[in-house]
Order: structure tokens, then C-alpha cells, then sequence
């Protein structure tokens, strides 16, 4: 298993993309990352 670069949660699953600085996150995290930057693109 590997560490979230986030949370540092031990998961089977990791995401990376342009968006995590390609370090490893865990579903969570990266779901929350991505939410996160589509809310702020309608926002502004």
C-alpha cells in the first residue's frame, strides 16, 4: 500500500495528475482537490 501525499492515509488506491504536483493521493483527496478547483472555475 502506499501513503497519501495529503492525509498520509495507507490506501491501495492513489490519483495523481498536473493538479497533485504529481504526488500520489488517495480517492479522497484527490476527488476534494478536483471539487475543490470546478467550484472555483464557476465561482469565478
Amino acid at each position: 500500500m502506499t501513503l497519501c501525499s495529503k492525509c498520509g492515509k495507507d490506501v491501495k488506491k492513489m490519483h495523481n495528475c498536473q493538479h497533485t504536483n504529481e504526488n500520489d493521493y488517495c480517492v479522497e483527496c484527490y476527488t476534494e482537490l478536483h471539487y475543490y478547483l470546478t467550484e472555483q472555475v464557476v465561482i469565478d
